[in-house]
């Protein structure tokens, strides 16, 4: 079996085959708007692909044995490295498919369920070599460097559809507070009852939300502009603090 598969993948003519499948396949995924293809991958890709067919040529003319076996080699890496490259693609599809709904649903908890898993598999293929030269526990690495890519994603993704100014808000933190409400279990009945009507009568007048909305907002983009005397007290407690 083993001989059969040497064989197999030692023979040039298969090699070629196979790149022209990966060629339809990259050419297929490069026409999908929902990856993201940058003009790099495109030359990097161009690049190996005129080195193949050096391999290729090399196969073709030379007559000693081990130019031949060595260049039907060089052709099995780049197979290699696009089918690697192919892989992310497929990875990355149903991670961008994810992003996009967020967009519409925000507020489903399965949906950002699906998110952080499919963001993880597609960042975990595509820095696994970069993890073992890392110089530290590659699957610390990974997991660190995931939650991070998939945090900044996920922001770029709100910013670009414009939901993040509808996420901070005056209702969205009411909501938050009432899920937070009803999950303790340790609270009784009637306080939580009374803590039900207090957020309805704050969220329901028209000056407030107004004026919360302002503030989560200049907070999340423009914290800079926050000069009220309780504020600039806190911020600079929090800089002497920091410099202790």
């Amino acid at each position: 079996m083993f001989q059969f598969l040497t064989s197999i993948f030692g023979s040039a003519y298969f090699e070629i085959a196979i790149l022209i499948i990966l060629l339809i396949a990259f050419i297929t995924h490069r026409k999908d708007p929902r990856l993201v293809v940058s003009g790099i991958r495109i030359v990097r890709t161009i690049i190996v692909v005129l080195i193949f067919f050096y391999f290729m040529f090399i196969w073709a003319s030379a007559v000693q044995p081990t130019l031949r076996g060595i260049s039907v080699f060089g052709m099995f890496v780049i197979n290699l490295f696009m089918f690697y490259n192919l892989m992310l693609a497929r990875l990355e599809r149903p991670y961008r498919d994810a992003l996009a709904l967020i967009s519409r649903g925000p507020g489903k908890p399965d949906l950002m369920q699906d998110i952080w898993s499919t963001g993880k598999r597609f960042y975990y293929l595509r820095y696994a070599w970069a993890s073992l030269f890392s110089g530290v526990n590659p699957f610390r690495f990974l997991g660190n460097l995931a939650t991070e890519r998939v945090r900044a994603d996920l922001k770029d993704t709100l910013h670009r559809y414009g939901v993040e100014k509808g996420l901070v808000t005056l209702q969205a933190m009411a909501d938050f507070m009432r899920t937070r409400l009803a999950a303790d279990a340790n609270l009784p009945g009637e306080f939580k009852d009374l803590m039900e009507k207090t957020i309805d009568s704050f969220v329901k007048h028209p000056w407030i939300q107004e004026q919360a909305n302002d503030f989560l907002q200049m907070v999340t983009e423009r914290p800079e502009e926050l000069h009220f005397p309780q504020w600039m007290e806190k911020f600079e407690t929090s800089i002497r603090e920091n410099l202790k």
